[in-house]
């Protein structure tokens, strides 16, 4: 759709081709915030090609029991499942490329999910950080949309050089992966002695917005309300078009 956008030298809100693709791809946006020094939960890529016991093995070995499964490329959970063992890895791997020819297979990691919001296009903000407490082992499709029990705090209850960690974190993942005008970062915050602290996860580009989202609340929260944050969107995206028009006449 941005693509077709570009093509039609139309203003839209929202990232580019590049930080749209590159974001919605779980593979390739591990591979650039790695790149970039961002904090990321172990993971191997697989393609839909028969799985051999190597690859099993260095599953068990490189990422220990149990995992979970995701499609590269999906949103909403889909396809995401967890397995505990050599057998459960092969019927997940199933399920996730039902969905994609890509999947990845990550630890599994006992945290919280901590979310920001980020808003701008060269000099991006941050909002403050929410949490998401799920009522699953995960938080799966029927969490999100079909029973809603899910708790949304807003803001975190987080230390103060945490809250703010997340902040930079999110700013430095917003401005390494090529997003513009808004996204949701999404992150692990293992707690504790142990605790690697926080584990970059992914980037939403297009987050949920209706007035009772995340991302709204988390800005609603900084100071931006509904209403404000929907004009602040649509002045970005003006601001981005114009900014990228003397290169368009260029090609």
């Amino acid at each position: 759709m941005q693509g077709l956008l570009e093509l039609a030298g139309v203003a839209y809100v929202g990232s580019g081709v590049l930080g749209s693709a590159a974001n919605m791809d779980k593979v390739m946006s591990k591979v650039v915030a790695a790149a970039a020094g961002l904090p990321i939960v172990k993971h191997l890529a697989v393609r839909d090609a028969p799985v051999d016991e190597a690859f099993v093995e260095r599953v068990g070995v490189e990422l220990g029991w149990p995992v979970f499964v995701k499609p590269a490329n999906m949103g909403s959970s889909v396809g995401v499942s967890r397995a505990d063992d050599a057998a459960g890895l092969l019927a997940a791997l199933a399920g996730a490329h039902a969905f994609d020819e890509w999947a990845v297979v990550e630890e599994a990691v006992s945290a919280r999910e901590i979310e920001v919001g980020v808003l701008g296009n060269a000099v991006p903000r941050a909002s403050v950080p929410g949490e998401i407490v799920p009522t699953h082992e995960f938080y799966d499709y029927e969490d999100k949309y079909l029973e809603g029990a899910a708790e949304m705090v807003v803001p975190a209850d987080l230390p103060p050089a945490v809250a703010e960690q997340a902040r930079e974190l999110a700013l430095q993942a917003f401005t390494a992966l090529r997003c513009d005008g808004l996204a949701r970062v999404d992150f692990f915050y293992e707690e504790g002695p142990g605790g690697r602290g926080l584990l970059f996860n992914e980037i939403n580009t297009m987050p949920g917005f209706t007035p009772y989202s995340m991302f709204p609340s988390l800005w609603a929260a900084s100071g931006l309300p509904y209403a404000q944050l929907i004009d602040e969107l649509v002045r970005l995206a003006a601001e981005r078009h114009a900014h990228r028009a003397p290169h368009r006449r260029q090609r």
